[in-house]
């Protein structure tokens, strides 16, 4: 994950100045600090934390919130803005530096489409969570991500043209912020993957495009909520 690590250092700064204007930016801490009002007593681990945001608006919920990422320029930024928080540099790859089931959620946002793989992440979030804890992740909704929008004849965009989204696949895409990873996988891969680290989906939402230029019916973006239901961690002991 070195790489990757290195893209988000180099990125740090631009992203969080776009990220603190960006319209989903805005509408995602709108709808996390609304899904997740009432935090109070529960401890929460905000993996790949980038600058501190998510951890802000769940303490500020109630929880009980420490904030993880690799990128240290994330976190310095993180630890600048909100210096009350416990910010921790870890690699999601490389495993997580936390008891077993010490946590009832693990937030996960806009941070798998990012890394590969994932499947070890996956189990380590089911380590660290309690029976019947939550698991919540967010990525760009993998359907409609590469493809291009698509105008009528009188200039008005009223679709997307897909032309492939079953097979995984890896670019580094020229964002905003700057050069960083993005690992296409369709919508099956992620939840047969968390379904059998021992999850099941809960809750799963697909907001309408936020934008007046774009047709409201093709959402952009993918969360989606389960339920520690079985402890592989100790079962595979």
């Amino acid at each position: 994950m070195g790489t990757v690590i290195n893209q988000w250092n180099e990125s740090a700064k631009t992203y969080s100045e776009f990220e603190s204007a960006s319209r989903y930016s805005i509408y995602c801490r709108e709808f996390i600090d609304s899904h997740f009002k009432m935090m109070q007593g529960l401890k929460a681990l905000d993996a790949g934390c980038g600058n501190g945001v998510f951890t802000n608006i769940l303490s500020k919920n109630g929880g009980n919130i420490i904030g993880c990422d690799g990128s240290d320029e994330l976190l310095k930024i993180a630890k600048e803005n909100y210096p009350q928080y416990q910010f921790d540099t870890v690699d999601l790859l490389a495993g997580l530096p936390y008891e077993n089931m010490e946590f009832d959620m693990v937030f996960c946002n806009l941070v798998l489409m990012d890394i590969d793989p994932i499947n070890s992440v996956i189990v380590e979030f089911n380590r660290v969570l309690k029976m019947d804890g939550t698991f919540f992740f967010s990525i760009i909704h993998p359907a409609f991500y590469h493809a291009s929008w698509e105008k009528n004849e009188h200039g008005i965009i009223d679709g997307k043209k897909v032309k492939g989204y079953i097979t995984p696949f890896s670019v580094i895409q020229n964002a905003p912020w700057g050069e960083t990873a993005h690992y296409h996988r369709p919508i099956s891969y992620y939840f047969n993957l968390v379904s059998a680290a021992g999850f099941r989906l809960t809750k799963m939402f697909e907001p309408s495009v936020y934008e007046d230029t774009k047709i409201p019916d093709i959402p952009l973006y993918m969360f989606a909520e389960f339920t520690k239901n079985e402890n592989i961690y100790a079962k595979g002991r």
